[in-house]
Formats: C-alpha cells, structure tokens, sequence
C-alpha cells in the first residue's frame, strides 16, 4: 500500500494532526472521515496507532479545531472515552 508516510516513521501528534485536517480539507463542508482514514494514511500496521489517533482527535476537538460525531451528534470528549465508546465514530471540520 502507499501510503503519504513512510512505513518505518513513526506518527508524532504533529504528524497525525496534520494527516486529519489533510484529509478534511479534501472533503466537502460538513462532511466527515472515519479516524481509522487518518490512521492508514500511515500504512499497513494503521491498527497500532488507533490509540495514538484517538488521543490526537481528543486534543483536536478539546482545541475546537475539529468535532467528533457519534449517530449524527457532536460528542463532548470530556464526557466519554473515545477507547470505549461503542458506534462509528466521525470526524469533521468545527464551525468557525
């Protein structure tokens, strides 16, 4: 698979950061991604950095920068546990 980083690199939050809002910025207004898009924009071992992904998103949606949407509602990411929450979760640019 090809992938925008290199497969041996490691994903610095600065890296998974910007891999998200890359992927935003190709989407429409109000459209989402799922966060595991983000995560294989790293490669083939994309399942071993969910965790890292998550803790980003949470930083991300803490900062205002983007919101994490579960069945269709914004999700506070103080209230739950983006590890345990059960449902797809997507990813979208916040309102300015």
């Amino acid at each position: 698979m090809k992938t925008r980083w290199m497969e041996h690199e490691s994903a610095s939050n600065d890296d998974i950061r910007d891999e998200i809002f890359r992927l935003l910025m190709e989407m429409k207004p109000g459209e989402s991604i799922c966060p595991t898009d983000a995560a294989r924009g790293f490669g083939s071992k994309w399942r071993q950095l969910m965790t890292h992904v998550r803790e980003v998103v949470t930083d991300m949606a803490r900062d205002g920068a983007i919101e994490v949407i579960l069945r269709g509602e914004v999700v506070d990411v103080d209230d739950v546990d983006l590890e345990t929450i059960k449902g797809p979760l997507r990813l979208r640019l916040a309102p300015k």
